[in-house]
């Protein structure tokens, strides 16, 4: 699979947190996205994300979502996710990173 459309993201994402409303609004706004279909382990994932966040905190950028994102990385352990990015700073909003199970996208 090559590509991935916006509705095909929107199904297989899932989250009914703060966040995950914010990036599933902006997907349905028509914010650009990436996704990387190549699955990286949760735990590398939670890794690269607590890195990310010391540094927005350090630069004193807001960050949304990142307890129950962690929390949610952590449950998985080892298992395999495909990272997608919603990019809605066009619309004054976030880069939104979502970690996707790649089973729906299949």
């Amino acid at each position: 699979m090559n590509e991935v459309s916006a509705s095909e993201l929107l199904a297989a994402f899932e989250s009914e947190t703060e966040a995950g409303i914010q990036a599933r609004n902006a997907l349905l706004s028509g914010a650009p996205f990436e996704i990387w279909l190549d699955p990286l382990p949760a735990s590398r994932l939670r890794g690269i994300l607590r890195g990310r966040v010391r540094s927005l905190q350090r630069r004193g950028k807001p960050a949304v979502g990142v307890a129950e994102c962690l929390a949610s990385l952590a449950e998985k352990g080892e298992q395999g996710l495909l990272v997608a990015y919603v990019d809605d700073r066009g619309r004054g909003g976030y880069l939104y990173p979502l970690y996707l199970d790649p089973q729906p996208l299949k």
